[in-house]
């Protein structure tokens, strides 16, 4: 009867492994290159209370010095955590920015930013994915 039991225990475990990776389209995924255009906010802020804008700038400035993740959040909603380090991002916190580079799996490794200066667009320079500290 032991056997029998672990025979059956074998085979569910089997099957759920095989729905479960049929499941998985990560794995199929690959990095794509976007641009994404939206406000730098501080993760932790903005995943569990919503807070952002220029309201929450000087919060949000803070986190991002003592090197809480940064995010960026475009004008659809879509929240894409910056895989790169956060202080750099904290002169920039409640502001509208761009960033292209590779985006897996809602994280974009940046390898160009750009801010708004006298209505144009300007090249910001890149240190490992963060913005040069001043």
């Amino acid at each position: 009867m032991m056997k029998k039991n672990n025979i059956i225990t074998l085979l569910i475990l089997t099957t759920t492994c095989i729905f479960l990776n049929a499941q998985d389209n990560s794995v199929d995924k690959k990095p794509e290159k976007m641009l994404i255009e939206g406000e730098i906010v501080g993760l932790a802020c903005y995943t569990s209370s919503g807070l952002m804008g220029s309201e929450h700038k000087s919060c949000a400035k803070r986190c991002l010095t003592r090197g809480t993740p940064a995010g960026i959040l475009d004008k659809d909603g879509n929240l894409f955590v910056i895989a790169a380090p956060s202080p750099g991002y904290s002169a920039y916190a409640a502001e509208t920015i761009r960033l292209n580079g590779l985006v897996i799996d809602g994280r974009i490794s940046p390898d160009k930013m750009e801010i708004v200066n006298d209505k144009k667009w300007e090249e910001v320079s890149l240190v490992g994915g963060s913005p040069k500290s001043n």
